[in-house]
């Protein structure tokens, strides 16, 4: 067949968060350079998706791990840190 697959668009998930005082200060701050950049308001909430989407894209061997294809890795990946520490208490 000359039709690829179609596939399934992904289900989006809502997060609830809470932010330290701190992180929330310096998400503010980016939301008001962002105006400052960019010359457009954002709510700093706005900014969250796009600021994960950013990460993922930079993070090199995240993504030289997601292209493997090792759909084994694709699965639970046992405990994680919320702050990155893990590696570094290996």
């Amino acid at each position: 067949m000359k039709l690829a697959r179609i596939a399934k668009p992904l289900r989006s998930l809502q997060v609830r968060v809470t932010l330290a005082g701190d992180l929330n200060a310096e998400l503010e701050s980016y939301a008001h350079y962002y105006e400052h950049v960019h010359g457009d308001a954002v709510d700093s909430k706005a900014l969250i998706p796009e600021i994960l989407i950013a990460f993922l894209q930079a993070d090199r061997e995240f993504q030289t791990w997601a292209r493997s294809g090792d759909s084994s890795h694709h699965r639970s990946r046992g405990p994680s840190s919320t702050n990155g520490d893990a590696k570094a208490q290996g």
